[in-house]
């Protein structure tokens, strides 16, 4: 092959190489900016997200419990306050996820209630009749088998942790999560339940049926 043969065809080689080059920074950067406007307009009014939501999240790292059996208001931390809630409101033994969006559910109804207060000198109260459901550490431990108290406790702490600042929304404000044990196959809005204002992130569903003590 002649010098001059040669270097035409090691052009040709070197065009090949820059369209290939070329192809594969542009392609990804096409769909990155496709999946990301589809992100933007078809995103949801419902959605999970990171706190702050009106206010920075240290307006919520304390908050007032009552606790209505003796009428003390206490000043308690936020997360380790969910470790009573979600340890009094489902079993330990439940799977991780499941704890995970059960303290999810009740960050997001103690922020509401943060918001729209219902007692005129505390946030909430420790009573599920009331607000929802809430534990003392101890006293939660002591109804647990002794071999799995640690084990328990550090798997409510892990499900809370690993869920920190996240709430339930719709239009940018905290959700009135209820929520409840069993459904008995399928959700009701509360309009039908209490009576009063509808929620429109709040309708009938199927739900899986699962009964606990």
């Amino acid at each position: 092959m002649s010098a001059k043969k040669a270097g035409g065809y090691m052009k040709k080689i070197l065009v090949y190489i820059i369209a290939l080059i070329s192809i594969c920074f542009i392609l990804p950067a096409i769909f990155t900016k496709t999946t990301k406007t589809i992100t933007t307009t078809e995103q949801t009014e419902t959605e999970i997200q990171e706190q702050p939501i009106q206010g920075s999240n240290t307006q919520y790292s304390k908050i007032k419990l009552l606790h209505q059996d003796t009428g003390e208001v206490e000043e308690v931390n936020l997360e380790e306050y969910l470790c009573n809630v979600v340890s009094a409101e489902m079993p330990a033994d439940f799977e991780l996820e499941a704890l995970k969006a059960q303290a999810t559910v009740a960050r997001t109804y103690t922020i509401y209630k943060v918001q729209n207060k219902k007692h005129d000198n505390a946030d909430i109260c420790d009573k599920s009749s009331c607000c929802q459901a809430w534990i003392s550490k101890e006293d939660r431990l002591a109804k647990w088998e002794e071999s799995k108290r640690e084990e328990n406790w550090q798997k409510i702490e892990t499900a809370v942790r690993e869920t920190v600042d996240k709430i339930i929304t719709y239009d940018n404000k905290p959700i009135n999560a209820f929520f409840h044990s069993n459904s008995g196959g399928t959700t009701e809005i509360p309009i039908n339940v209490w009576g009063g204002t509808n929620f429109p992130y709040l309708q009938v569903v199927e739900t899986a049926r699962r009964r606990w003590i």
